[in-house]
């Protein structure tokens, strides 16, 4: 039965503007750290046509930074990261940097640990002072969430580190402070029909709606605890507007259908 109100809807704003409350590694996925829902990603990817692999604008909540991963498998041309905790924001920015000045997964873990790279502000050497604690295994946890380490959390994207690095260094990239629906980010995203969504978790803490006027090739993945994966791939209905309800599952209807009940009622 689908609720109508996300699990944990009431804790939602306790990600906004709180720094200590930034997911320093994942725990999207299988829970024994395996990675083994990533076959199915993989295989979805791998099965498509070939013209919708060509042209993908990626989606992704940063979160615990899961989202890395998509990005050598689905290749994208284009990148859009969000999350309505700045500190998250500033999380992504540091790795983002770190990936591409460093010669290999070996030497951007070292400088993870030993906090070799400069710093903006306050809010990025919080952050920088989070990643080194965590990855010596002393991150309080009134300072930030330790998770899994980075080489299970990010395990394709290090195996793939040199074309992760290219597509962080040379895709264009727009980073955003908001949540998904606002009505600006909703209503950039309505036209586009290449849209590939990775949304973590979210709709534990809360559900929304989003519209796609041709979902052609557009999909959908989320995890939500305890690794319950779910990759929802909107071709078939393609063609026609789509409204994506984003829930505990995923759902999809056409617009068409819902003005149609609507106006019975």
């Amino acid at each position: 039965m689908t609720t109508t109100e996300a699990p944990f809807a009431c804790n939602r704003e306790m990600y906004v503007d709180h720094p200590e409350n930034v997911f320093y590694g994942t725990d999207d996925g299988a829970q024994d750290g395996s990675f083994s829902e990533f076959a199915d990603f993989r295989a979805h990817y791998q099965s498509v046509e070939p013209w919708r692999r060509e042209d993908i604008h990626m989606i992704s909540v940063v979160g615990g930074l899961y989202g890395l991963n998509f990005i050598p498998l689905w290749r994208p041309k284009r990148i859009t990261i969000f999350d309505i905790n700045p500190a998250a924001i500033s999380y992504f920015q540091i790795i983002r940097r770190v990936w591409i000045s460093s010669r290999d997964a070996r030497h951007f873990l070292s400088r993870l640990t030993a906090a070799d790279y400069e710093v903006a502000n306050d809010l990025e050497r919080f952050v920088q002072e989070n990643i080194s604690l965590k990855q010596r295994g002393c991150l309080p946890r009134e300072r930030g969430s330790t998770k899994r380490p980075y080489e299970q959390s990010w395990q394709y994207a290090l195996e793939h580190f040199d074309t992760t690095r290219q597509i962080l260094r040379d895709a264009p990239l727009e980073i955003r402070t908001e949540p998904m629906e606002s009505p600006s980010f909703a209503q950039r995203i309505r036209e586009q029909n290449n849209v590939w969504i990775y949304g973590s978790n979210i709709t534990e803490f809360h559900y929304f709606d989003l519209e796609l006027a041709d979902p052609s090739n557009a999909v959908v993945v989320q995890i939500i605890y305890p690794g319950q994966p779910q990759l929802l791939d909107l071709a078939p209905w393609g063609g026609r507007p789509v409204r994506i309800k984003f829930e505990i599952p995923l759902a999809v209807e056409e617009l068409a259908m819902a003005r149609t009940a609507a106006d019975g009622q």
